[in-house]
Order: structure tokens, then C-alpha cells, then sequence
């Protein structure tokens, strides 16, 4: 009895994973964007990082909170695009409180991004450019 009772819920779950990567799929292929017969190409992505804190006052090392339960979500995008084979770019951008968790406000801020441009085919020039906003 104990093992078809688990098998009926081992088999609905499987059944609800393959309705969440379909919608994941979905998602996935409306943050992508292709036109000009393949030749510009972007796509959209991220994570989204929930952490919560919970400690004795006050709060320890480098958590900045007056208050004993912390809260601390974080959403990092990132977007790749690319124009033929000559020129690539990249971007990743967050919203969160910033590197050390704290009960601050949330700041959008500009970490990384990278620009990388190649004239020619062969590769005998290439420019790169890259800046990093981390500390």
C-alpha cells in the first residue's frame, strides 16, 4: 500500500515537472530574439536568489540589520547579443541590497559588461572592452 501511495506521488510530481519546463521552455524562447536571417541574436536571462537570515541580535559579521529576521532576495539579468561574427556583447545587471545583505532599500546597479569587436573574419584585429563595477 506504502509503495503505491509513493509511486502515485513520485509519477504526480513528474507530471507537474514537465508542465513547469514547458513553461520555462516558453519563457526561455520569448526572451530570445533573432532577426535578419540569423545575424543579430539577443537573449535574456537570470536568476532569482531568495535568501533569508534569521540570527540573535546584534547581527553578526557583515550583515547590516537592526531587526532579527533578514529577508534578502536578489535578481540578476543577464543579456547576450551578438550582430554577425563581428561584434558580441554582454551585460549583467542586479537588483538587491546590495553585496552584503542588509535591511537598505533595493539599488539596480550595472555589475559587468563586455564589448568585444572583430572587423575581420580571420581575427587579426580584435578590440575588446570590459569594465567590472565589483569591489
Amino acid at each position: 500500500m506504502k509503495l503505491s501511495a509513493l509511486s502515485l506521488c513520485v509519477f504526480a510530481c513528474t507530471a507537474c515537472a514537465f508542465d513547469i519546463d514547458d513553461f520555462f521552455d516558453q519563457l526561455d524562447t520569448a526572451l530570445t530574439i533573432s532577426a535578419f536571417q540569423d545575424n543579430l541574436r539577443a537573449r535574456l536571462s537570470g536568476t532569482l536568489d531568495l535568501e533569508i537570515y534569521h540570527f540573535e541580535q546584534p547581527a553578526p559579521g557583515l550583515i547590516d540589520s537592526g531587526i532579527d529576521t533578514l529577508f534578502n532576495p536578489r535578481l540578476t539579468l543577464f543579456l547576450d547579443a551578438q550582430v554577425g561574427s563581428q561584434i558580441y556583447f554582454f551585460a549583467q545587471s542586479r537588483l538587491d541590497r546590495g553585496f552584503d545583505p542588509s535591511d537598505n532599500g533595493a539599488q539596480v546597479r550595472l555589475d559587468e559588461y563586455a564589448l568585444r569587436v572583430t572587423p575581420w573574419n580571420d581575427g587579426r584585429l580584435t578590440r575588446s572592452a570590459y569594465s567590472s563595477s565589483r569591489t
